[in-house]
């Protein structure tokens, strides 16, 4: 969006050095810390063009810019600084803004394009752990922010709804003679589930009797045995149910909830093909594919000696299943990083086997988090209290308790299911936040107290930004009942500038997103947009002329169009995060 006010500096600079006006946009970046201006213009590959030094050409060309209506710039070293007069901004930017604040996180560069996004995929009959919110909101957000740069998005959740833990599961469900109505009984159907995982798994290693039948029960699954299928259907549906009960918390929703048991039957031709292509070869009984000539050391293992099948060929299988229904341009796998060597491999496997879609297949890996324990004083991967292991549902309802509490301080005046909404917004928010403010592949640390607070690089705090600018919006007509037409000439402060630049880098920071994968870029520029509008608001506080609802009906006219328009951006931006924006804190 910064283009509509770079524009004609853009023109004016591309006609003079006879280069297309996208080579220059291509070129600019922010000045250097300290430095004064709005943007930068590094002028080395310009330079070297025109057979000349870059600072020689900086000096030059902001000889150039300056005859230009509303804009200072000046040369530092090989730099050309750009600066632009607040009024020149506001009426570059405001109407677009006015009509539909979203325009500030919308872009075409994915139309035509179809991007597969698989996330979450958690394993079936276990509990959603605190590692699962990674995956889970960076996949979600990646998913949104895709689809506002144009892309046409499919969600997918590839379920761990096959494999041996199930011949495990039927083996122990068959040993200890339970039924359907024993699980509808349980007060926690995945619990009941786990504990006769535990129990099952704990047995097996002291009788390997278990061991065979839990192999027979999982052939028998492959093999379409009825009652097998009948006893995985009954695990596959209780398991499925509370993870939905997590989505619907969370808001995450999916297009496609194929699993691996989906492609059971397309792993065969798989097979076959890597035979009939000579790539699979036997290593001690087992059948691997040769990974040598693509700079690979291991071989990829395909089939157990025992015949079962592993995940390359089930990725495959489905990963050829969506080319042909979707016909994907690009393909996301959001899983940790500790899978990147499988993802290496069945990609490898896939460009061996000359599949279209090899090059388009991206591993979208993230980090582990890691939770504060107050009873030990230590960050650790598995969150607990007392001793007992924490699942994502207590984590996600203690915040929602704890920002109960807060909000009941902060503003004891919402009451009733007013409040219950809020503090679902607020705490949900500040779990999902504290995930997506830093780099997906570093590992992120959550602690109940810092993710809360109502400052710093929180997910309450740019909610709070944005309750905030709803509460000016609601106190305007009583300030201005008669007030007249927003003039956008009227923001002339450097702070109101300062929160129309942040709104106009968020589409760049949208679209740096769906190339890099990196939901983080939008998180911090949200963080940036918080923070300039906290500048403009406080500026208010000892002078009544710079408050938006200041005494001139004009100015604060014009001063509301501005907050209409950050609040839109705000809470776009927060929802292409998988965050709600509160009208009230």
């Amino acid at each position: 969006m910064l283009d509509l006010v770079t524009a004609p500096v853009t023109a004016r600079i591309a006609a003079h050095l006879g280069v297309p006006p996208e080579r220059i946009v291509a070129l600019y970046g922010s000045p250097a810390k300290g430095v004064a201006g709005d943007i930068a213009l590094p002028c080395f590959q310009l330079a070297k063009a025109r057979s000349t030094s870059p600072p020689a050409l900086a000096s030059e060309l902001a000889t150039l810019v300056n005859g230009a209506d509303g804009v200072q710039a000046s040369a530092a070293g090989p730099f050309l600084n750009i600066t632009f007069d607040a009024a020149l901004v506001a009426a570059a930017l405001l109407p677009a803004l006015a009509a539909d604040p979203r325009v500030a996180l919308r872009s075409a560069v994915g139309v035509q394009r179809t991007v597969c996004v698989d996330f979450s995929a958690p394993n079936i009959a276990k509990h959603m752990a605190l590692h699962h919110i990674r995956s889970t909101m960076i996949g979600n957000a990646l998913a949104h922010c895709y689809a506002a740069a144009g892309w046409t998005t499919v969600r997918i959740n590839f379920l761990g709804d096959w494999g041996t833990a199930f011949g495990r599961l039927i083996a122990g469900w068959k040993r200890e003679g339970l039924t359907l109505a024993d699980l509808e009984r349980a007060p926690n159907k995945v619990t009941f589930l786990n504990q006769l995982y535990v129990r099952i798994s704990r047995l097996e290693k002291e009788d390997p009797a278990v061991e065979d039948e839990a192999r027979q029960w999982s052939r028998k699954c492959e093999t379409g045995d009825p009652e097998a299928i009948g006893l995985w259907e009954i695990i596959r549906t209780a398991s499925v149910a509370a993870c939905q009960e997590i989505y619907d918390l969370l808001g995450v929703a999916f297009d496609d909830w194929r699993g691996e048991a989906h492609y059971r039957d397309a792993m065969g031709p798989i097979i076959a093909e890597l035979r009939a292509k000579g790539l699979l070869k036997e290593d001690q009984g087992a059948q691997v594919v040769d990974l040598s000539s693509v700079g690979m050391k291991k071989p990829c293992l395909i089939l157990r000696s025992d015949g079962g099948s592993l995940y390359t060929t089930r990725d495959l299988a489905a990963c050829d299943d969506r080319f042909a229904r979707y016909g994907f341009s690009r393909a996301l796998y959001e899983v940790d990083l500790g899978q990147s060597l499988h993802f290496k491999e069945w990609f490898a496997v896939a460009k061996l086997l000359g599949r279209p879609y090899a090059d388009s297949l991206r591993h979208v890996g993230h980090g582990v988090v890691l939770m504060w324990n107050d009873e030990t004083s230590t960050w650790e991967k598995t969150a607990t209290r007392k001793g007992v292991p924490m699942m994502l549902m207590d984590i996600i309802q203690e915040a929602i308790e704890r920002a109960r509490a807060v909000i009941a301080d902060k503003n004891p005046e919402i009451v009733g299911d007013e409040r219950e909404r809020i503090a679902k917004a607020v705490g949900i928010g500040a779990v999902v936040f504290n995930d997506l403010k830093n780099g997906r592949t570093g590992d992120v640390k959550f602690k109940f107290e810092e993710a809360l607070r109502f400052d710093g690089e929180t997910g309450p705090y740019l909610q709070f930004a944005h309750a905030r600018l709803c509460s000016i919006e609601r106190k305007f007509a009583e300030t201005h009942p008669s007030a007249p037409p927003a003039d956008p000439k009227l923001l002339r402060l450097a702070a109101e500038k300062g929160v129309l630049l942040a709104i106009a880098r968020l589409r760049h920071a949208l679209e740096r997103v769906a190339e890099s994968d990196e939901p983080s870029i939008l998180a911090q520029a949200l963080l940036a947009l918080a923070s300039a509008i906290a500048s403009w608001l406080t500026a208010g506080n000892h002078d009544p002329a710079l408050r938006v609802l200041c005494p001139d009906a004009a100015t604060a006219s014009a001063r509301l169009a501005l907050v209409r328009a950050a609040r839109g951006a705000l809470g776009e931006g927060l929802r292409l995060l998988g965050l709600q924006a509160p009208e009230r804190m």
